[in-house]
């Protein structure tokens, strides 16, 4: 079964309509300063990430040029499919297809799935699994194009469900925009003897990891995905793509903290932990404020609160929701997409996709009982 090229050595395709791919030629340090150019560049398409997910051989580089210049740049972590003769190229928050400072141009993200699939379904005879970093709100005409270049809506798959605040308002303006009670949260914060200590260092990693695990224990999460891949990516990470650790400490010890990422022109909220201490000095919120202000200072325009679920979890969309307030909008991405060889294949994945949701399901259940 073909593989990726090894790195650094051309695997150039065709042509389309001017288009032109090229497959794993493209060096670490050139991946960076290229994917630095696109508005909707994020942690999940850094190099350094895909590397820690998925190991070094099992990451894939596709770049798409118009003449002299690339506008598409995608990242897949290519995995074998266990009891299944075939492989799959998964590509989360990508492709990259919107340059800074340029029009939205649709026909861009167009050749940019369908060199996807040229390269992985058609030529490899592997799947693509697709998970494009678009919201529901304004997904009809990347629906479409998903449909015609032979994408396949997964019904059954979890659609993220998030909230982006608009953060181009002075902080002034996003003050006097939170919800009451959180800007009444935030003030009591500020009127405690609390310390904020930021920064990029492995050492606050650690510090975080301390308290997200107390949190973890009190909350019972099951399955949570804890910060470890992001502590192993920020080692290589360039300056410009590393993730920024915020912590407040009461009296010399960690209470609250938490980690963003601010690449393109959206940030976005990581991972947060409170500990028991933290919970009664409301430090959450002055941590989520500067971890705001950071975001905000590197040139973002979005601020992705990364994840909300009304149901599952009330008070944490609770706290986003009062957090982003009159510059805050709900919304659910367009979800995951996939691209088969064959008919065979499809029916093979999507009964292999059942039978993993059943058994995560119980997993979920047992671990709870055993709780």
């Amino acid at each position: 079964m073909p593989g990726p090229a090894p790195c650094g050595q051309s695997s150039a395709r065709g042509e389309d309509n001017g288009f032109a791919s090229e497959v794993d030629a493209v060096s670490e340090a050139r991946w960076s300063e290229i994917t630095a150019d696109f508005a909707d560049a994020n942690l999940y398409q850094t190099w350094p990430y895909g590397i820690v997910r998925s190991g070094r051989a099992n990451v894939s580089h596709l770049l798409l040029a118009l003449g002299s210049e690339v506008v598409v740049a995608v990242q897949a972590r290519l995995a074998r499919i266990p009891l299944l003769p075939l492989g799959a190229a998964y590509v989360l928050s990508g492709p990259l297809w919107q340059r800074r400072n340029r029009p939205v141009d649709v026909e861009i993200f167009r050749q940019a799935v369908r060199a996807l699939r040229d390269e992985y379904v058609r030529r490899r005879k592997w799947i693509v699994r697709l998970v494009p970093n678009l919201a529901d709100g304004e997904g009809e005409p990347f629906r479409r194009i998903l449909a015609e270049e032979g994408y396949v809506f997964r019904l059954r798959a979890r659609r993220r469900r998030t909230i982006l605040m608009d953060i181009r308002p002075t902080m002034e303006e996003l003050y006097l925009g939170l919800h009451q009670k959180w800007r009444n949260c935030l003030n009591k914060a500020r009127k405690q003897n609390l310390e904020i200590i930021a920064g990029e260092e492995d050492h606050l990693f650690e510090a975080f990891a301390n308290i997200f695990g107390e949190m973890v224990n009190r909350k019972q999460l099951v399955n949570f995905t804890g910060p470890d891949h992001c502590r192993q990516a920020q080692a290589t990470l360039l300056p410009h793509e590393k993730a920024w650790v915020c912590l407040c400490k009461f009296e010399g010890e960690v209470c609250a903290g938490g980690i963003c990422s601010a690449l393109g022109d959206t940030g976005i909220y990581l991972f947060g932990a409170t500990s028991n201490l933290g919970m009664k000095n409301c430090a959450s919120y002055l941590v989520h404020w500067k971890m705001l202000e950071w975001v905000k200072s590197r040139g973002c325009q979005t601020y992705d609160l990364n994840g909300i679920n009304p149901v599952i979890n009330a008070g944490g969309y609770q706290f986003k929701s009062r957090l982003a307030g009159a510059h805050g909008h709900d919304v659910q991405l367009l979800g995951e997409f996939d691209a088969y060889p064959n008919a065979a294949i499809k029916w093979l994945v999507h009964t292999g996709d059942q039978l993993m949701a059943r058994f995560e399901k119980g997993r979920e259940t047992l671990a709870r009982f055993i709780r």
